[in-house]
């Protein structure tokens, strides 16, 4: 099979694809998950928690948080929790898309770079968010999880890496945790956290990836990843 970057090689090491989280790095939720997270503390009388200190304390897998903030799981059922959760968050009125994302979007598109979706978001409940922003015709691939677990997603995450069938330096995936960070170093690919998602900037800069403000910036950021991987730069 002919190599495109030995037919030309001045494309090697070019952004060829761009995967994506869903939750706080496309979708701006961050308000909604902490109202529907503290939903769940007042029905159990635990205090309360705000946008600062959740961003400073999330995590996957997401189990963590709650026994942190007094959630007794080994009698609560997990489940039922996660049904919950959603139910309010996908329920709230505040939910939107992050400034810059359809332009993302759009200039990725535009610059012939391809795009999927890789989520810990329910299957269903991903399809479903995607068609009512607007946005899943822009989706090579979309794909969420078989639960509403919250649990990580570096098994899926390896199988699409594998099927787009790309070098390591043409697949950037874009989060907005440590996570994602994680995932990325672990499916073979490289990485650039948002700031406007779940967790802060602070925490985000640990994971040694490229920190940008938003998802435009993020797309325009992963251009530059192009051109050091030309120059052979790291």
């Amino acid at each position: 099979m002919e190599n495109p970057a030995e037919k030309h090689p001045d494309s090697a090491g070019r952004v060829r694809h761009i995967v994506w989280d869903w939750n706080g790095t496309l979708l701006d939720d961050l308000r909604a998950a902490v109202s529907a997270f503290n939903s769940l503390l007042r029905a159990r009388s635990l205090p309360e928690t705000d946008a600062a200190a959740y961003r400073a304390e999330f995590g996957f897998p997401a189990r963590g948080m709650y026994e942190k903030h007094g959630f007794d799981l080994a009698h609560e059922d997990w489940d039922a929790l996660a049904r919950d959760f959603h139910a309010a968050l996908r329920g709230d009125p505040s939910l939107k898309l992050q400034d810059g994302a359809r332009e993302a979007l759009e200039t990725a598109k535009a610059r012939g770079i391809g795009q999927s979706v890789l989520s810990a978001l329910r299957q269903d409940f991903l399809e479903c968010d995607l068609r009512r922003f607007g946005i899943d015709g822009f989706f090579e691939n979309v794909c969420g999880s078989d639960d509403l677990d919250g649990a990580e997603k570096t098994a899926r995450g390896r199988i699409l890496a594998k099927s787009l069938a790309l070098p390591p330096d043409e697949m950037v995936l874009v989060g907005d945790t440590l996570h994602d960070a994680e995932v990325a170093a672990r499916c073979g690919m490289r990485c650039i956290l948002v700031s406007c998602g779940h967790q802060n900037r602070e925490r985000l800069l640990g994971a040694g990836a490229p920190v940008a403000d938003d998802p435009l910036e993020a797309v325009l950021a992963a251009a530059e990843l192009r051109r050091a991987a030309a120059t052979g730069n790291p």
